[in-house]
This record gives C-alpha cells, sequence and structure tokens, in this order.
C-alpha cells in the first residue's frame, strides 16, 4: 500500500465500530495491564508504541519490531529490539532478559496467521503457569481486509485462521475473545512451557489452513473463542485465575 484511501479506511472503520462498539484495544491493554500488574511485558510488533505505552511506569517491558516508528521517547524500563520475531527468538534467551517467565505478551506483529502461531509458540516456551497472551486481530471484518495480500488500508491479515488452528488443535489452552474495535482482541491462557504439539505440527497446519477464505470463517464462526463483554468487569473476572497464579 503506497497511499491511504481514506473514504474507505473510514467506512471500514465505521463498520468495525458498529460490530464492536465500546472501548477500543488500546484501553482493553490497559485495563489488562492494571488487572494483572504483570511482572514483565512483552510485545511483538512495536509500531508506534501506542500499545507498548499501555504498560505501567514500572513494568519491565521488551518490544520487537523489525522497523518501529516510536514517536515519544520510551522510560527506561522499556527496551526496543529492532529485528523480526524470528531473528529476536534465535538470537536471544527471552526468560534470561526477563529474568524469569513471561507474564504477559501481546502479538501483534505479521498479520499472518503461520507467523501468528509462530510467534505464541515462542512465547509459550517462556510461559509459566499464570501467563496471558493477547492476540489482536482475531475478530475479521470482511473478505478484502482479513485476505492473505493487502490491499486495503484498514487491515487484519488472516490471523483468524491462528485463531481457529488453537481452537482445534490445543483445546487445553482457554480462549476468549473480546470484541474491541477495530479487530477484536483474544486472550489466551493455561499455557505449557513444555508443550511442543504446535511447533511439531505448524508445517501440516500451514498446509491445511493457509488457502481457507473468509467464507469458510463464516461457516465456522461458531468454533471460534467465545465472546465476552468489551467491559472492564467481564475483563477482570475471566482474568482473575491468572492473577491467582501470579501470586
Amino acid at each position: 500500500m503506497t497511499s491511504v484511501d481514506r473514504p474507505a479506511f473510514a467506512e471500514h472503520l465505521n463498520q468495525s465500530l458498529r460490530v464492536m462498539p465500546g472501548p477500543a484495544y488500546y484501553k482493553v491493554l490497559r485495563w489488562i495491564h492494571r488487572i494483572l500488574d504483570p511482572a514483565n511485558y512483552v510485545e511483538i510488533g512495536v509500531d508506534k508504541g501506542v500499545s507498548f505505552e499501555q504498560a505501567q511506569p514500572d513494568t519491565p517491558c521488551i518490544g520487537v519490531d523489525p522497523s518501529p516508528h516510536i514517536q515519544h521517547e520510551l522510560s527506561e524500563k522499556k527496551k526496543i529490539y529492532e529485528l523480526t520475531s524470528d531473528e529476536f527468538f534465535a538470537r536471544y534467551d527471552l526468560r534470561e532478559l526477563l529474568g524469569g517467565p513471561v507474564e504477559l505478551a501481546f502479538i501483534d506483529g505479521l498479520h499472518l496467521f503461520e507467523q501468528v502461531l509462530g510467534d505464541l509458540v515462542n512465547v509459550e516456551r517462556n510461559s509459566a503457569a499464570g501467563t496471558v497472551i493477547l492476540l489482536h486481530d482475531c475478530i475479521p471484518l470482511d473478505a478484502a481486509t482479513a485476505s492473505r495480500e493487502r490491499t486495503t488500508d484498514f487491515y487484519c491479515g488472516d490471523v483468524w485462521k491462528a485463531v481457529l488452528a488453537l481452537r482445534r488443535r490445543r483445546p487445553d489452552l482457554e480462549m476468549v475473545a473480546v470484541p474491541t474495535a477495530p479487530t477484536g482482541l483474544c486472550l489466551v491462557r493455561r499455557l505449557d512451557s513444555r508443550n511442543r504439539q504446535l511447533e511439531a505440527e505448524l508445517p501440516e497446519i500451514v498446509a491445511t489452513y493457509r488457502d481457507l477464505d473468509f467464507d469458510y470463517y463464516s461457516a465456522h464462526r461458531e468454533e471460534m473463542p467465545e465472546l465476552i463483554a468489551n467491559e472492564r468487569e467481564a475483563v477482570r473476572d475471566w482474568l482473575r485465575p491468572s492473577r491467582a497464579r501470579y501470586a
């Protein structure tokens, strides 16, 4: 995309606000940080740093992005690694960088389902009992904005395939989705750092899901995670078991 089609972007945004009313995902992220008060935070796909800044000031944070566009000075507790997520995990021991397991992670990098699954595999390897992983772009709007090839300014990619694959391949994970504009937020818990199933099955998952289209999503929507209300109290209630495991 080299230029912004502002009318089309505005229409897609307005459509998402009609489908997903209430606070936008930045505010939901802020709720989650304050509800969980995690000992650390990892974000894959930092871009301008707006979501990264939703972490509390005293939370040690690691951001991973090959080309960040941070528009303000970050606090000393926030560090950006200018690498792709694959390069980052190949080069660094995340648990060592954090001084322990990941407590909260937000995956919002390359909007292709296989990359989201790969990032989740790498974060889960560094997880603990109370870890929560957040996946952006889990509620697609329409076929054009949910395609693998980006042709629109408003874009969520085919991340929904990663969510569907997780529901089918990893029923041990607990997942819900918050219908928060513009493209939804999926919450994942009960991670298992010893589980290698996704890693082993990833090539087969990619081959199976790669060519699925938006019509397939529409026909299998009932398999997607349960929606919870886009309200602080609903998010707090769902996160309560994870918060207890931190203690």
